[in-house]
């Protein structure tokens, strides 16, 4: 039986700040495929900014926080990050900024996205 991919990942370079997007959504079997193919593109751009957008993302609750840990991978440690979520997923918020900041990642979870790109560029 063939597995169908039901998310999809664009990227974009915007004034300096590398945009990814993931929409669709996400079942358990795809997470793993998820953090490979997401750290794939890592790799492979080279920014000290990152912004990943999950707002259009559908994760079943229970995986929803392990979703959102694919930013504590090493290929981050070196970027300032920020994710972009819906409000209702805002509970994850405080719990990630801390876990991030206290493994030496610079991140920040926003609900807007010009406001995740105005802190990228901020000093």
């Amino acid at each position: 039986m063939t597995r169908k991919l039901m998310y999809n990942i664009s990227t974009s370079v915007n004034w300096e700040i590398i945009e990814i997007v993931i929409t669709g959504e996400v079942a358990e079997d795809f997470f793993e495929e998820l953090k490979n193919e997401f750290n794939t593109i890592l790799k492979r751009m080279n920014s000290k900014k990152l912004l990943i957008d999950v707002r259009t993302l559908k994760i079943p609750r229970v995986f929803s926080e392990a979703c959102s840990r694919i930013i504590y991978y090493p290929p981050l440690s070196h970027t300032r990050n920020a994710i972009v979520g819906l409000p209702e997923n805002a509970d994850f918020q405080s719990f990630h900024e801390t876990m991030a900041n206290s493994a030496g990642i610079k991140m920040k979870w926003f609900c807007d996205i010009n406001a995740a790109r105005s802190w990228l560029n901020s000093p």
